[in-house]
């Protein structure tokens, strides 16, 4: 196989701790605004019948599904002078993934996120963002963050490290891979659109892209036209129902196999990190969703964001299980 190309990613670190007990119930109410709330009895000590430690965050998990399938990639990230920082370095470390592009800032705690998970696999997940939403564009080592692509996850909302990304990427000629984040996609369109021609490909959800555009949550033809006036490539996930790309000319859709779902967190990381895997490797987006999409099922299948990504390239048999259909 020809060698491939290095990988950049910029993003968020998170450790997550994962929990469960069966003292975990549900009560229904108009109170929680998802009209459900996950509940314990208030100053009661609850066992915990089982939990996990893991490394997390967008950057974090996409550097890891490139390392192992062969790219050379470094993270950009911030993370505290803590023991959670020490153990996210470990981590990359552990995994091959290039430590040079993290920043670690004292006095400040690395992102923490506690994931309750009921006894039904429904969860609720208590976040502290810490040293991830620090991240400043001074505070990134820019010169230190190489490749033939930029993966960007969420910043954060931070216009200064969007910007100052973007022009690092245009001055070291790299494309950009972008899935924003909930407080990206915050500033609209219109705000971002000028940035947005920086970038190669745009990933987002259904809920997303509805939201970026002002579309009705179905309106999958105007939502694509809409980001299409700004970018090129247009990754499109709808959750358990499939995935699409559009260049603009071609429609294609990614039919899963529908295999159960036991966690949800970080299938998103896995289905643009494979994504993109399979673009740079094949230059055939039909085989990257596919790859993309057995990433993802390989994640909800496991406990935490890392665990289930693939190791090595599936064999053309493995990729066939993901139906393609051209529109």
């Amino acid at each position: 196989m020809t060698r491939l190309p290095r990988i950049a990613t910029l993003g968020a670190a998170t450790i997550d701790a994962f929990v469960w007990s069966r003292a975990f119930s549900e009560i229904r109410s108009s109170r929680f605004p998802t009209g459900v709330g996950e509940c314990f009895s208030l100053g009661a000590k609850i066992d915990i019948d089982r939990f996990v430690l893991s490394t997390g965050g967008g950057a974090t998990n996409a550097a890891a599904t490139f390392t192992n399938l062969g790219f050379g990639t470094a993270c950009a990230c911030a993370v505290g002078d803590d023991l959670f920082g020490r153990a996210l370095r470990e981590d990359f470390h552990e995994r091959g993934i290039g430590t040079e592009a993290i920043a670690v800032l004292p006095g400040e705690q690395t992102a923490f996120s506690t994931i309750l998970v009921m006894p039904s696999g429904e969860r609720t997940v208590l976040v502290h963002r810490g040293a991830s939403e620090k991240l400043t564009a001074s505070r990134v080592p820019w010169k230190k963050l190489r490749g033939e692509w930029l993966y960007m996850t969420s910043v954060g909302g931070r216009m200064d490290v969007l910007k100052a990304a973007l022009a690092h990427a245009a001055r070291g000629k790299m494309r950009v891979f972008w899935n924003p984040g909930g407080k990206d996609i915050a500033h609209g369109l219109r705000a971002l659109k000028p940035h947005l021609r920086g970038v190669s490909v745009l990933s987002l959800n259904r809920e997303e892209a509805a939201t970026l555009t002002g579309r009705q949550v179905k309106d999958t033809d105007g939502m694509l036209r809409d980001l299409h006036m700004h970018v090129p490539g247009v990754v499109f996930t709808d959750g358990s129902h499939g995935a699409w790309w559009s260049d603009g000319d071609r429609l294609l859709f990614a039919k899963p196999t529908g295999v159960k779902a036991v966690n949800r967190t970080g299938a998103g990381d896995a289905f643009g990190s494979g994504f993109l895997s399979g673009f740079v490797r094949w230059s055939d987006p039909a085989k990257a969703l596919q790859l993309a999409t057995l990433n993802a099922e390989g994640v909800i299948q496991k406990i935490g964001a890392k665990t289930g990504l693939l190791r090595r390239w599936p064999s053309p048999a493995a990729l066939k299980k993901i139906r393609i259909t051209v529109r």
